[in-house]
């Protein structure tokens, strides 16, 4: 009866959380363009800033870059040494088009465990792929991401380790310190629409979701986090 107890306050907590992270930044969005539309630009880059520093990925890093460029001209225009205005017109429309990105890659609704277990790849789906990998020699190296087998890169969050995603679809991850790489697993086809691929790794089972904005999603201690992103060659 106590498990049962616990279970249910943890769902119920879960439920909470979620409902107040929706209510914070149901929208953003918008309300980065209604504060565009009122003038109020510092709290707007700090609104988008805030919201992507979740994320992470390129999009908070273009914000952070919008940050710097904004708080150096405000600097310069308090000093009298210019008022650029076309300046600042680049920057708002830059803050601007990262609130479309927010809505295209949908990031204000992140996937939840029950997608994440929807997901999940089972066996005859890994073995149905797992002959058409192909086989690549143990002194396969790739010499640069550009190399036309390649047809993405994926980075993770504080790992050093190198992973590219081949046209066969499989996973490689390269040592750049040896050079030295392996195939870890491979892309997989997704069963959810709004997602764009799986990537699984062989040897633990481990799998991340990937949406079709290059995010990486995994899950940290059963909650969805983003773990890192993929670009594209």
């Amino acid at each position: 009866m106590r498990e049962l107890e616990l279970v249910c306050d943890t769902f119920f907590t879960f439920i909470l959380l979620k409902i107040k992270r929706s209510r914070l930044m149901a929208q953003v969005s918008e309300k980065i363009r209604q504060h565009i539309s009122q003038g109020e630009y510092e709290i707007a880059i700090e609104t988008l800033v805030s919201f992507l520093k979740v994320t992470g990925g390129d999009l908070y890093n273009q914000a952070i870059l919008l940050k710097g460029k904004f708080s150096e001209y405000m600097r310069e225009k308090s000093l009298g040494l210019s008022d650029k205005t076309e300046v600042k017109s680049q920057i708002t429309m830059a803050v601007l088009g990262l609130a479309d990105q927010i809505d295209e890659r949908n990031l204000e609704n992140p996937p939840t465990p029950q997608d994440f277990e929807k997901m999940r790849p089972d066996r005859q789906q890994v073995q149905q792929q797992s002959p058409q990998q192909g086989q690549q020699g143990s002194n396969f190296k790739p010499n640069a991401p550009s190399q036309p087998n390649y047809a993405a890169q994926c980075f993770f969050s504080g790992d050093l380790m190198q992973y590219f995603i081949t046209s066969q679809n499989q996973i490689v991850a390269v040592n750049p310190l040896t050079n030295q790489s392996f195939v870890v697993g491979m892309k997989m086809p997704s069963q959810d629409f709004r997602f764009a691929w799986v990537f699984y790794v062989s040897a633990t089972g481990i799998y991340y979701l990937v949406d079709h904005g290059g995010l990486i999603w995994g899950q940290n201690f059963g909650m969805p986090a983003q773990f890192g992103y993929v670009r594209y060659f």
